[in-house]
């Protein structure tokens, strides 16, 4: 177990330096006067977040996961919101998810952004556990297979068609749904381009 929680750390590390590697290339690149963002496009992120981590978090799995997202052209409603479809994948054998929902910017500038995500998602981590591991240790199954998903993701524009994020989402079903309630985040950084 200890063996293993090092190794995740070890592989987490790898991952953000490489993905913070092309962060900074990008900045180092990042044009001096802004071009408009090319908003009207769909958007692919790419991601690598660490597991059951975050403020919401409990810490009981552990891991490096792979974060994929279609973000599809905006919408002509309140907010212009965006359309997404998208995918954590844990390959450790915790838990993985796949989402959907509406992202809506919050807050746009030459530079920097911030949008927040609504939506649900469809896991395959356990609905139950041993109870009395749920009263005494808080380690309890989700409850339902299909639970609420929120996500933020606050970042820099490096140009006209990408951008690099601290993405941060949570999964559970608090205050919705009674029953068990284990609860997950998820804290990364993202590659967004749109093309």
């Amino acid at each position: 177990m200890i063996r293993q929680q090092t190794n995740n750390r070890k592989q987490a590390r790898a991952a953000s330096r490489w993905l913070l590697c092309f962060a900074l290339i990008g900045l180092a690149r990042a044009p001096v006067q802004a071009e408009p963002f090319a908003s009207d496009l769909p958007i692919l992120a790419l991601g690598v977040l660490a597991h059951d981590q975050g403020p919401a978090s409990d810490h009981h799995e552990h891991g490096i996961d792979l974060n994929l997202e279609m973000q599809f052209a905006p919408l002509n409603f309140f907010g212009s919101p965006s359309p997404h479809l998208g995918a954590t994948l844990n390959f450790n054998g915790a838990t993985s998810a796949v989402y959907a929902g509406l992202t809506f910017p919050l807050y746009t500038s030459p530079h920097w952004f911030l949008d927040g995500a609504i939506g649900a998602a469809v896991h395959n981590g356990p609905l139950h556990k041993d109870s009395s591991s749920c009263l005494q240790n808080s380690d309890c199954g989700f409850g339902s297979r299909v639970l609420p998903h929120l996500g933020l993701d606050i970042g820099y524009r490096l140009d006209a068609k990408a951008k690099v994020s601290l993405f941060y989402d949570h999964m559970s079903h608090k205050g919705i749904i009674g029953g068990e309630n284990e609860g997950i985040d998820h804290i990364g950084l993202r590659y967004l381009w749109a093309y």
